[in-house]
């Protein structure tokens, strides 16, 4: 069965993405339903110690290294080039619902979250019909549903909403 699959982007950080997701999250897992986030780390991204032994099989040449633990599986895995979104989405596994937090300029499915005085001065959505929703803390007048911030049922209801991909 296809995944669902959303994206929770914003014109700027500290919008309350992070936190949207958090709920989201908890939402979909109350409900039964198996969710993965995959986040855009533009600046890039470590999560490995130098001196570790992950670390130094990278430091080797290893193109690939998983590790694995009780309960948790991580893999750190070389690329060429920023993979694409059907590639992410394999490597999320059997998730009923996909997250993506950022990718901005070639989401899939946005919805953004806009906080006043802090993502600008209107949401990119008033410009931009790509947006399936708009999340913020005051009401806007935009083509697309609106919710309020505080409200993760609704978002998480309208994304169930939405056919599978």
């Amino acid at each position: 069965m296809a995944a669902r699959i959303v994206s929770i982007v914003a014109a700027s950080s500290n919008s309350g993405k992070t936190t949207l997701i958090e709920k989201l999250i908890a939402v979909f897992k109350g409900r039964g339903f198996r969710v993965a986030v995959i986040k855009h780390a533009s600046q890039g991204f470590d999560l490995d110690s130098a001196g570790k032994d992950s670390w130094r099989f990278q430091q080797a040449g290893a193109d690939a290294v998983l590790l694995a633990g009780q309960g948790r599986v991580a893999l750190l895995k070389k690329s060429d080039h920023e993979p694409a979104f059907h590639e992410l989405e394999q490597l999320a596994g059997d998730a009923d619902i996909v997250i993506y937090e950022g990718f901005k300029k070639n989401a899939k499915n946005k919805i953004e979250v806009y906080r006043d005085g802090v993502s600008g001065d209107q949401p990119l959505s008033l410009s931009d019909d790509s947006f399936l929703a708009l999340v913020s803390d005051r009401h806007v007048g935009v083509q697309v549903p609106w919710f309020d911030i505080n409200d993760a049922e609704g978002v998480a209801a309208f994304i169930l909403s939405r056919p599978a991909q």
